[in-house]
């Protein structure tokens, strides 16, 4: 979400700049910095922004330069009244005194006013053009990056799974190493697998590993669809953690247990790669 751009323009004797930045934001957040007399497109130009973007904190401004059409002057009557009963009485030094001649921008009829709304108005289009064209461009460099975390999380998943099939046999061995070790003799095989499967049911993570899988198939169609995508994105990155959490407070092996923390570690770079998706 990241950008900037900037686009300049002209009507009759006045000319202005549009500028804007982007960052990271998980809504979209403007805020708009316009000349005083211009307030009324406030609204105007925050829809027109909902319609090109959805999330990033945006800072928008216009620097709008006006001929001597468009310029009017009135003089600061209360600084002048107060700079009088302080004493200064000669007018040709008050009227040098900053502050005391202030300019009125809008010295325009309703119609060239109007007129100039709808060319200020174009002209910020073409601003939200730039600046999706630039967010774009960050979009496609941060597809092969998500793509790659994707990939690293199939891999764990898959070494996972590797290491949940043998888990009732892993279990067995244990089991018997502790029963021989406080009785000092062997279990009979048959009650040796009852409590070996009676474990393993309970650290059953077949589940989480399917859904890690299926979550994984889901994030590469949004990644293949583009954008708007990345608020799915980052609910999907916690629901991959919320899977990865479950099976490691199932695990009872250590190897199983460090894979889910390598899983975790993915993820996170996942999450903080989506941050960064329209």
């Amino acid at each position: 979400m990241t950008g900037f751009a900037r686009v300049s323009g002209t009507h009759e004797d006045m000319s202005w700049s549009w500028e804007v930045r982007s960052v990271n934001g998980k809504s979209l957040d403007i805020r708009l910095r316009l000349p005083s007399d211009l307030s009324e497109l406030d609204g105007p130009i925050r829809k027109r922004a909902a319609q090109n973007f959805s999330r990033g904190n945006m800072q928008v401004s216009l620097n709008l330069q006006r001929g001597d059409s468009g310029k009017a002057y009135r003089i600061n009557e209360a600084l002048l009244d107060k700079l009088e009963k302080k004493g200064a009485k000669d007018l040709s030094i008050l009227m040098t005194v900053p502050g005391i001649v202030e300019e009125v921008p809008n010295n325009l009829s309703d119609e060239d006013e109007k007129s100039l709304h709808i060319s200020l108005l174009s002209s910020f289009d073409k601003l939200c053009t730039q600046l999706k064209s630039a967010r774009d461009d960050e979009g496609k460099a941060l597809a092969p990056i998500l793509l790659d975390n994707v990939a690293e999380i199939e891999n764990h998943v898959a070494a996972a799974s590797s290491l949940a099939a043998i888990l009732p046999e892993t279990l067995k061995r244990n089991l018997q190493e502790k029963f021989d070790a406080l009785l000092g003799e062997n279990l009979s095989e048959e009650r040796l697998a009852q409590e070996a499967a009676s474990l393993a049911m309970k650290a059953d993570v077949r589940e989480e590993l399917d859904r890690l899988r299926a979550h994984c198939v889901q994030a590469r169609k949004l990644i293949s669809e583009g954008s708007p995508i990345g608020r799915k994105l980052e609910f999907l990155s916690q629901e991959f953690n919320r899977e990865t959490n479950t099976l490691c407070s199932k695990s009872a092996d250590i190897e199983l247990t460090q894979t889910g923390l390598a899983l975790k570690s993915v993820i996170e770079q996942f999450r903080e790669q989506a941050a960064n998706v329209e």
